[in-house]
C-alpha cells in the first residue's frame, strides 16, 4: 500500500499516513480520458479540452521536520463532469523492505497518486497551512499534451520512478510535466499549434545571485538547527556549488514564485503569461505544532563546544597533567563514537545522490578509527594517522561548508593527543590499558 506524503526532509521520512491513493478508474477516468491526438479534429479537441483546468498547488510547510520545505501537487479540474482531482508525485510506500538503507544509496522509488482535490485541501487545513493555486495558462493543445502525459506516467510501467531529492522529486516532476506540455506544440502543427520559448519576466528574489543547494536548504531549517545539522553533516562539497536557475527549483516555494513570473513565447514577438490566475485556494492558518516535539535545549554548536570543554578537562588536565599518560581505552571509546557516525558518511560514497559522495567531514567521523585507535596501534603509529586525519579536516573548510560545530567537535578530538605530548616521552610511562 502506497500513502500520500508532503516533502520530505533527506534524513527523515514520512511517520504516518495522509491519505489512501492510488485510483486511476472511476471518477478521476472521467477527467483524464484518453484521446489519440493524431486523428481529432479541432472541434472535437476544443469540446473535450475546453472545460479542463490544471493548475499548479504549492502547499506551506508546518512543524513536522519531513514537512520544512512544502509541497508541490496540481490540481486538474474537469468543469463538465464536475471532476476534481489532486495528482501527486510525493508517494512512497515506508514498509518496502530494505526502505532506509535504499533512501540512504538513492535507490528509492516514489510514485505519482491521485486523490480528490477536496480531500486534498483538508489534509493541509488540519496542519493549518495554506495552498496557493495557480491556474495554468494553457490551450486546449497543450491541455491535450499535458493530459496524455499524465495518462503515460499511470501507465503500471511508469507509475514508479526514481526519487533524487535535488533532481527528480515531487516539485520537479509537476514542473516537468506541465513545462512539456507547454512546449511540446511541435506534435499538433497539423492543427495550428507552435512550441515556443520559455522565459522569465523579472527574477524572483531566491533565483537572484550565487545559492547553492546548502544555501536553499538552509533557508529552509532556519529555524531547526538540529534539522539543519543533520542536512550539513550528509551534504558534501558538490552541495556548496553554485545551482543553476532550474536546479533550484527543487524547493515548491522557488518553483511558485517562477511559475508566477514566467512568460510563455509562441514566437519572438507573441507571449503569454504561464500563470493567468493565482489565490490562495486554502488561506494560511494557525500551523500545527507537534506537542510531542521537544526541542533540545542546545544548539549543535553549544554541544560541541560542551564535547570540546570536557575533551579539554579529560584528556589535557587530567590525563596530560595528572596521570602524565593516556588511558588508551578511553581514546579508544571517544574514537568509536565518531566513527560510528562515520558508517553513514562512508556508505554516501556508494549513494546515487551526487551532493553527497564526496564529504570531507569524514576525516574526523572517520570509520577506519576503529582500526587505527586501538590501542596497540595508538601506541605507535595508529596515533598520527589519526591526528593526521583531523588536520586533513581542517584544511577541508577550503572547500567546504561544514555542519554547524564540526570544527569544535574536530578540536575535541584533536584535544584527545594532548597526553601524547605531555606524558609520552616520560621514561618511567607505564599506559593503562
Amino acid at each position: 500500500m502506497y500513502f500520500c506524503t508532503v516533502k520530505r526532509n533527506i534524513c527523515f521520512f514520512l511517520r504516518e499516513p495522509l491519505c489512501i491513493l492510488m485510483f486511476f478508474f472511476g471518477g478521476a477516468q472521467q477527467v483524464l480520458s484518453a484521446v489519440d491526438l493524431s486523428v481529432i479534429s479541432a472541434d472535437e479537441l476544443h469540446e473535450k479540452f475546453d472545460s479542463i483546468d490544471i493548475s499548479l498547488l504549492t502547499c506551506q510547510p508546518h512543524d513536522e521536520v519531513y514537512s520544512l520545505y512544502g509541497h508541490t501537487a496540481i490540481r486538474v479540474r474537469n468543469r463538465a463532469t464536475n471532476e476534481d482531482i489532486a495528482v501527486n508525485y510525493g508517494v512512497f510506500d515506508p514498509t518496502a523492505n530494505f526502505f532506509v538503507l535504499r533512501f540512504v544509496f538513492g535507490l528509492t522509488d516514489y510514485c505519482m497518486g491521485i486523490c480528490s482535490y477536496n480531500d486534498f485541501l483538508d489534509e493541509y487545513k488540519r496542519w493549518g497551512c495554506g495552498v496557493y493555486e495557480q491556474h495554468i495558462n494553457m490551450s486546449v493543445y497543450q491541455k491535450a499534451a499535458f493530459v496524455e502525459a499524465l495518462l503515460e506516467n499511470s501507465r503500471p510501467e511508469n507509475l514508479v520512478y526514481r526519487y533524487n531529492y535535488f533532481y527528480n522529486n515531487c516539485t520537479t516532476k509537476a514542473r516537468d510535466i506541465i513545462l512539456d506540455a507547454m512546449m511540446t506544440g511541435d506534435n499538433f502543427q497539423s492543427i495550428g499549434e507552435t512550441g515556443g520559448e520559455i522565459k522569465c519576466r523579472q527574477l524572483p528574489e531566491m533565483q537572484q545571485g550565487n545559492l547553492s543547494f546548502r544555501d536553499l536548504v538552509h533557508m529552509k531549517t532556519k529555524d531547526h538547527p538540529w534539522a539543519r545539522f543533520g542536512n550539513d553533516l550528509l551534504l558534501g562539497v558538490a552541495a556548496d556549488a553554485n545551482t543553476t536557475y532550474e536546479e533550484r527549483e527543487f524547493l515548491p516555494e522557488v518553483l511558485s514564485a517562477d511559475f508566477d513570473s514566467t512568460l510563455i513565447y509562441s514566437s519572438p514577438t507573441v507571449s503569454k503569461e504561464l500563470v493567468d490566475t493565482a489565490y490562495w485556494a486554502l488561506a494560511p492558518g494557525k500551523a500545527w505544532v507537534n506537542p510531542d516535539n521537544v526541542n533540545f535545549p542546545l544548539s549543535p554548536t553549544q554541544m560541541a563546544t560542551v564535547v570540546l570543554l570536557l575533551s579539554l578537562a579529560y584528556f589535557v588536565c587530567f590525563e596530560g597533567f595528572v596521570l602524565k599518560r593516556p588511558v588508551y581505552w578511553v581514546h579508544y571509546v571517544v574514537c568509536c563514537l565518531y566513527a560510528f557516525v562515520g558508517i553513514v558518511l562512508f556508505l554516501m560514497l556508494f549513494s546515487q545522490h551526487p551532493t553527497v559522495r564526496v564529504n570531507f567531514q569524514i576525516f574526523i567521523f572517520n570509520p577506519f578509527f576503529f582500526i587505527f585507535a586501538l590501542p596497540k596501534l595508538m601506541k605507535g603509529w595508529g596515533r598520527y594517522v589519526v591526528s593526521g586525519s583531523v588536520l586533513l579536516f581542517f584544511l577541508g573548510n577550503i572547500f567546504q561548508v561544514y555542519a554547524e560545530g564540526a570544527n569544535l567537535l574536530a578540536l575535541a578530538l584533536l584535544a584527545t593527543f594532548a597526553p601524547f605530548y605531555f606524558g609520552i616521552s616520560k621514561k618511567n610511562s607505564n599506559f593503562a590499558s
